[in-house]
């Protein structure tokens, strides 16, 4: 197949409409069966995703820090620098503090 020309002739054109019909198939597919799969796990009793985050489970770097941080010593971009984590993990372990 060349796809180089300007204007693609009959045959090639028709070509890749059914290559990408099959791709297309073949993701739908590929989707069902990890539904499937989901489906059959969950009905096992698997737990899926990530497990839950407790407060005792926060890094111990972050506790020593977050009394600073309370006190409006250090903001949050000079918090989460000092930790070594990014701001949505910071604005996470925040609300575990504070909620949890």
């Amino acid at each position: 197949m060349d796809c180089t020309m300007d204007k693609l002739d009959t045959m090639t054109e028709g070509m890749l409409k059914m290559m990408g019909v099959f791709a297309e198939m073949e993701r739908n597919m590929t989707v069902d069966r990890i539904k499937s799969g989901l489906k059959n796990a969950k009905s096992k009793g698997v737990k899926l995703g990530r497990p839950t985050l407790t407060a005792d489970e926060v890094p111990k770097k972050f506790v020593e820090y977050f009394t600073k941080f309370q006190a409006n010593e250090i903001n949050k971009v000079d918090f989460a620098r000092v930790c070594g984590i990014t701001r949505p993990t910071l604005d996470k372990y925040i609300s575990l503090m504070v909620d949890g």
